[in-house]
């Protein structure tokens, strides 16, 4: 009855209005009628994993509109109309998760103030998320270089996806409903295999493992051929440098460096692709004479295989051609023959070679071919020559030397004479240095183990050609290393006749039986007769021949020196002593513990009347040069 009484009131009071009254109010009432629509129904909103949440809905001074409660998402208005600063309406609601999603039904409510005045509630229906796709990985080859694309059954802008081996684990992007994992982060070696997972995350927590298998990375490339190599030297000029690798490539890149210095310096180069090639091409023709590295930072197949490691390479780019080798010694050159020069590489203009290759003291002809120079050449003895290669000589590629190349030697300074043979026909050869009536013999390896005193001789030989020039004047030295020949071939004490050659010289005391250095017996260890071994008939007649001022007798070791007493023997071997440290054993009696007799030192005395000095070195094998350099060009100028 009451409400019946209020609405005829109502309607009284209207009659009394104006018309303009009356519009404005039906036109409110219709307004507020329709906006109290709004919130008397959960409008219904599908959340999308893509981003896109959201949907058309008028809302009335969004700044002061909150949510009710929290419902694991966060609202926020769009599409909003303002006056000035003040947004007065907004025309757009978006939901993002501040939660993990859960699927189903999720209501969400929103009021000014937060309130119960007109409270909208939205009803957020969650599908299932998208479904990775893990046959994209598990039980596949993948490569390590680039990022393996993983495919979603749709976009997701939700979760954050994780691919992990062990407990590592690389970032993922997503885009165009794919994960792109960065799979080069792990730092996984090529060829190799590994359990790898895939994982979705959010706010930094792990959700789930959406998949879990093994994976086999691509094999790294292989490295065929190349045409430089570390540590080589180029001598030619490739506009290029080639890297060729075991399959087709898509991608590489490179560096090139000089060393100036201590520090490496950039070469503009270009890095480009041909198959299985890669070609790196300097901007300009490298620098002569310098150091460079060449870096290959990446090389890429298309199926992503890579490079194992950057590929490193050092190279020096030669100079002009460069004497490798000589095939003489810069003393002891025969008197004619061939020398030969070696190049590090080939040369040229041979038509030059006149005007290029310049020698003095020798009598030549210059020829050549590839990376050698044969000099054809006569010579006096002991004679000093030069050779020289001048700057500018070219290499086969044109590349010129810059420095100019100098040799400087000297012919031998000996004459060589055969003056007998042994029992056996081995020759018995006499070593000649300076020229004069002055003349000193030197004699080694009377006995045929008595080594060391042929391997002096033939120390002493080197030193004298190699300063021949110290040699007095008016002093010729004779050096014979080996009166024993046979001996020497057999490590024997005695000649192939078994005779001890220092027994068998025509002295007073001469024995046909004889001791060893035991003392033990030796039946005709003297010989049948003095003289009757042909090597001695050799040394004899030389020693006749020569006459010497002095004779020195090597042997081994009891590290003795011995006149023989004729002339000033004693003196001589006093002097021997004391430079090398040897025992003076002259004229003592019994020096050695066995008879001897018949020696050639002794037969020198008696019937020449010759003045020479035993020498007993300290070992069997050792020549001793250094002990006894000093001695012997004491006894060279005595």
């Amino acid at each position: 009855m009451r409400v019946k009484q209020t609405i005829r009131k109502l309607a009284l009071r209207l009659e009394h209005l104006s018309v303009r009254t009356k519009i404005i109010i039906g036109v409110g009432f219709i307004f507020l009628s329709g906006y109290s629509l709004i919130f008397a129904f959960p409008k219904p909103v599908d959340f999308a994993y893509s981003g896109q949440d959201c949907t058309r809905q008028l809302t009335l001074m969004p700044a002061i509109v909150k949510q009710a409660s929290d419902s694991g998402f966060v609202v926020h208005f769009e599409d909003t109309f303002m006056v000035g600063s003040l947004p007065l309406a907004s025309f757009k609601t978006c939901f993002s998760a501040s939660q993990e999603p859960r699927v189903g039904e999720t209501k969400v409510r929103v009021s000014p103030l937060g309130g119960i005045f007109a409270m909208k509630t939205f009803a957020i229906q969650v599908a299932e998320p998208p479904v990775a796709s893990t046959s994209d990985f598990i039980d596949k080859m993948v490569p390590v270089s680039r990022p393996l694309a993983i495919k979603l059954t749709g976009a997701d802008e939700v979760f954050v996806y994780k691919f992990m081996v062990g407990e590592t684990a690389a970032d993922c992007d997503h885009r165009d409903a794919h994960v792109y994992c960065d799979i080069e982060s792990l730092g996984l070696t090529q060829g190799e295999t590994y359990i790898a997972s895939l994982a979705r995350y959010f706010n930094g927590n792990q959700v789930e493992v959406l998949g879990e298998g093994r994976i086999e990375t691509l094999r790294a490339l292989v490295l065929v051929n190349s045409s430089v190599t570390e540590g080589q030297t180029i001598y030619d000029k490739p506009a290029s440098y080639t890297f060729e690798y075991d399959k087709p490539l898509e991608s590489a890149a490179g560096e090139l460096k000089i060393k100036e210095g201590e520090e490496w310096k950039g070469v503009d180069a270009t890095v480009t692709v041909d198959g299985t090639k890669v070609i790196v091409t300097p901007a300009a023709e490298l620098k002569r004479n310098a150091a460079y590295e060449l870096t290959l930072t990446k090389a890429e197949a298309p199926d992503g295989s890579a490079l194992p490691s950057p590929y490193k390479v050092g190279f020096t780019m030669s100079g002009g051609p460069k004497v490798t080798g000589i095939n003489i010694d810069s003393t002891g050159v025969s008197q004619s023959g061939s020398i030969i020069l070696t190049f590090d590489q080939e040369i040229a203009n041979f038509d030059i070679l006149a005007k290029t290759v310049v020698t003095e003291g020798l009598d030549t002809n210059v020829s050549g071919s590839g990376n050698r120079i044969v000099i054809n050449y006569e010579a006096g003895t002991c004679d000093d020559f030069s050779i020289t290669v001048k700057k500018g000589f070219e290499s086969a590629v044109g590349v010129a030397q810059e420095e100019e190349w100098n040799f400087t030697g000297r012919i031998i300074c000996h004459t060589v004479r055969t003056i007998g043979y042994s029992q056996r026909g081995r020759a018995i050869n006499a070593f000649s240095f300076g020229s004069g009536s002055n003349v000193i013999l030197y004699t080694g390896s009377i006995h045929g183990n008595e080594h060391s005193a042929r391997l002096l001789m033939n120390a002493w030989i080197d030193e004298l050609d190699a300063n021949a020039r110290s040699i007095p004047a008016g002093t010729r030295i004779v050096v014979i290393p080996s009166l024993n020949p046979d001996g020497t071939a057999a490590n024997s004490r005695y000649n192939s006749n078994g005779v001890d050659l220092n027994r068998n010289y025509n002295t007073s005391d001469w024995q046909q039986d004889t001791q060893t250095v035991d003392g033990d017996p030796l039946p005709n260890g003297g010989g049948t007769s003095p003289g009757s071994e042909r090597e001695t008939q050799v040394l004899m007649a030389y020693t006749n021949e020569l006459r010497p001022r002095l004779t020195m007798s090597y042997h081994s070791s009891a590290a003795y020196a011995i006149g023989n007493q004729c002339g000033d023997s004693a003196s001589l071997a006093a002097t021997y002593a004391r430079l090398t440290g040897y025992s003076n054993m002259t004229g003592v009696s019994g020096a050695f513990g066995y008879q001897i007799t018949g020696t050639y030192d002794d037969w020198m005395c008696e019937r020449l009347g010759l003045t020479s000095v035993l020498i007993e070195l300290a070992t069997s094998y050792s020549a001793e040069f250094g002990r006894n350099k000093a001695a012997l060009w004491a006894m060279a100028r005595s």
